[in-house]
């Protein structure tokens, strides 16, 4: 598996983009947890969740998707000049 670095994620400044990369690595992190740590770990994935269900307009959007838009907006700028 592919991880995202949240810190890199982070430095962008999108909250969204940040809050979707931190809930991912406490998913992954919580496959491997036990015990106390697995119930730490649950209990910040679920803020997390809360978070971004918290955050308007919160149709999320994979990173696949927003690559094509950003392509097909910079295809159809080229082909307006």
């Amino acid at each position: 598996m592919s991880e995202v670095r949240p810190s890199s994620v982070v430095r962008n400044g999108d909250r969204r983009l940040s809050l979707e990369a931190i809930r991912d690595k406490l998913a992954f992190e919580l496959d491997e947890a036990f015990g106390r740590d697995a119930a730490t770990i649950a209990k910040e994935l679920a803020s997390v969740i809360r978070e971004l269900d918290s955050i308007p307009g919160g149709k999320e959007v994979s990173t696949v998707d927003q690559l094509a838009a950003r392509r097909a907006a910079r295809l159809a700028d080229a082909a307006g000049q």
